[in-house]
């Protein structure tokens, strides 16, 4: 009963001391209408006909609609893979759901308020084909990384029918491994 007695004149006295600052940082929403694809359409809020809802941080569509166009190829590339069913999820990190740095864009590596205009933070793709699925955790490591020269996938999980499957890659860190761990800067 005394420890409790002593936490809450604890809480009483310090914590109304304590203050939390905030960033004033002005971001503008997809609900606004200002903000916009690559190809310069507007994003609205919910999925789009790609597969694709930005305010939710998922898409959920195929390899071909993953580049944001219809025509049966996946950047311009073919193969029985096009059709493969995706699903990402990603962190405000990879790409954000607003735009703070005022170029009508959703923005990349916000960070504290911050735009670098790198994706920073973690991905996750599921991909459902013919006769596989594939599980692939992916985090920003900073310059140096393996893939695509500044990330790590950390976690991956393979099942091929009548082939290889299970756990295939997996990093000794919990989570999503975003620490001092990774990154150096």
């Amino acid at each position: 009963m005394k420890k409790l007695i002593i936490f809450a004149l604890f809480v009483l006295l310090f914590v109304p001391v304590m203050r939390v600052e905030a960033k004033d940082v002005s971001c503008t929403g997809i609900s606004s209408g200002e903000i916009v694809d690559s190809a310069g359409n507007p994003i609205q809020k919910g999925y789009d006909q790609f597969g694709y809802n930005y305010e939710a941080h998922m898409f959920n569509g195929t390899y071909d609609s993953s580049d944001r166009t219809l025509d049966g190829t996946y950047w311009g590339s073919t193969g029985d893979y096009v059709d493969d069913k995706l699903m990402m999820k990603w962190s405000d990190a990879w790409l954000a759901n607003v735009d703070c740095n005022g170029d009508h864009k959703l923005d990349r590596g916000l960070v504290d308020g911050v735009v670098n205009g790198v994706s920073m933070g973690w991905l996750t793709n599921h991909i459902v084909g013919d006769d596989y699925t594939d599980f692939v955790k992916i985090v920003w490591v900073g310059p140096g990384g393996s893939l695509w020269g500044a990330y790590e996938t950390i976690q991956e999980v393979y099942n091929e029918n009548g082939g290889d499957h299970g756990l295939m890659t997996k990093v000794g860190v919990p989570g999503f491994g975003l620490n001092e761990h990774w990154t150096t800067n």
